[in-house]
């Protein structure tokens, strides 16, 4: 509709002529119209091609691929960082073991040489009976005076006599054996004879006397024992009254160092404690 036939409109329509004023409301009511319906109609291609975007299966699919695959990459992340501990898990574990075995290993060694150590520093306990009976086998071991004098015995009997004498160090092996004749004031002791070996001539007494027996006096009770009573003693001479005028020739025995027995024991506990640490992590460990 053109100028001319908007005016005509409006004449017919309100009888009589349009004025200039009127004119323009009628053209500004026109295109607010049609501004109003190019809007309607913009909206409503909006609405379709938005309902033919959601309701299309092609794009259905590529949004839910899209959303399944940020799932699959979170699940993925997820699962690598679980795999991740697992095997820090599982390295942790490996090395305990290794730990632990490689302490198995040393406590085994250790107790065999705490076991060799005992073995070494253990001491024969005196069996006067057994010594009755020329078994000499509980005298085994060395003994020694405040003089310097030493008996290395052997579980035979055989000694390896050594003596200070004139400054000068002597030594002879001797050979032991029990004797028939024993001394009737000291019952709970034992008498051995004793000589140089391949030779009867030179013989002297040697008297096994156990700790807590005092010999008896001599030279008329005069002469007394003055030894240690607390220890196993062997007293030698050829007379009775010369063993006892000389305490510091009095044989006692030489108990072992133990200092490397008890250094090695005290390694074993802490192995132990140690391994029963590292046990006690590797159970904790495997839960």
């Amino acid at each position: 509709m053109n100028k001319k036939e908007r005016i005509k409109h409006v004449e017919k329509t309100h009888g009589r002529k349009a004025t200039a004023s009127k004119l323009a409301e009628a053209s500004s009511t026109t295109k607010n119209i049609k501004m109003y319906i190019s809007l309607a109609l913009i909206a409503l291609v909006i609405i379709i091609v938005a309902s033919i975007f959601l309701n299309s299966p092609n794009l259905k699919q590529e949004a839910n691929q899209t959303s399944s695959s940020s799932k699959t990459e979170e699940t993925t992340r997820s699962q690598g960082k679980k795999d991740d501990k697992d095997k820090v898990k599982e390295e942790e574990i490996q090395k305990l073991k290794e730990q632990l075995a490689d302490l198995d290993t040393k406590i085994s060694e250790s107790e065999q040489h705490v076991s060799q150590l005992k073995k070494e520093a253990s001491v024969p306990k005196l069996d006067i009976e057994a010594l009755r009976n020329n078994d000499l086998s509980s005298l085994e071991g060395t003994w020694r005076t405040q003089s310097g004098n030493e008996y290395i015995i052997n579980d035979s009997g055989e000694v390896q006599s050594s003596w200070i004498y004139n400054d000068q160090k002597h030594e002879s092996i001797v050979e032991l054996k029990v004797s028939k004749s024993q001394n009737d004031r000291n019952p709970e002791t034992v008498a051995l004879g004793a000589w140089a070996k391949g030779s009867q001539a030179g013989g002297f007494v040697v008297v096994v006397v156990p700790s807590a027996v005092v010999m008896e006096p001599g030279g008329d009770g005069k002469i007394t024992d003055n030894s240690n009573h607390a220890e196993d003693r062997l007293f030698a001479g050829q007379q009775y009254e010369g063993m006892l005028m000389h305490p510091e020739n009095v044989y006692y025995r030489v108990k072992p160092d133990t200092s490397q027995l008890e250094s090695e024991e005290n390694n074993l506990t802490k192995l132990k404690v140690d391994r029963d640490a590292i046990k006690s992590a590797l159970e904790s460990k495997e839960k």
